[in-house]
């Protein structure tokens, strides 16, 4: 019966693979979807806080913290947003540096970055549910 049972279960992998792979595929994009949706969440709060308060520019400073974390612990996007995560490092580390202007081009370049990872994730073109 085992072997049997591992027969058809090959078969079904071998006559399926485009499914299955579709279907893995979808899954592992609909997770980057996500961690794409909130980097731009997060992206887009930096906007609410200004770096000429005190009280303000610790709040951007967590706020990159939580991004630069986020980064990190995505490889694949990790390696696609190297320049930024270096920037966000720098003043993560030395927030004395972190004045207004670099911090929006720094959100406009992160909100540019994320914009174009978002359109490079390619979904299947069909996507059948195993019957």
């Amino acid at each position: 019966m085992t072997i049997l049972a591992s027969a058809v279960a090959i078969y079904l992998f071998i006559v399926n693979k485009e499914k299955i792979s579709s279907a893995i595929n979808l899954l592992l994009n609909y997770s980057k979807q996500i961690t794409l949706f909130e980097l731009k969440f997060k992206i887009e709060r930096l906007n609410d806080f200004t770096t000429n308060d005190v009280e303000q520019k610790k709040e951007v400073i967590n706020i990159l913290s939580e991004i630069e974390g986020q980064i990190l612990g995505n490889k694949k996007i990790e390696n696609k947003l190297k320049i930024q995560l270096e920037k966000i490092s720098d003043f993560v580390d030395n927030s004395k540096s972190l004045t207004e202007p670099k911090k929006r081009s720094l959100v406009s370049e992160l909100r540019e970055s994320v914009r174009s990872l978002k359109n490079r994730i390619s979904t299947p073109k069909i996507f059948y549910p195993l019957q």
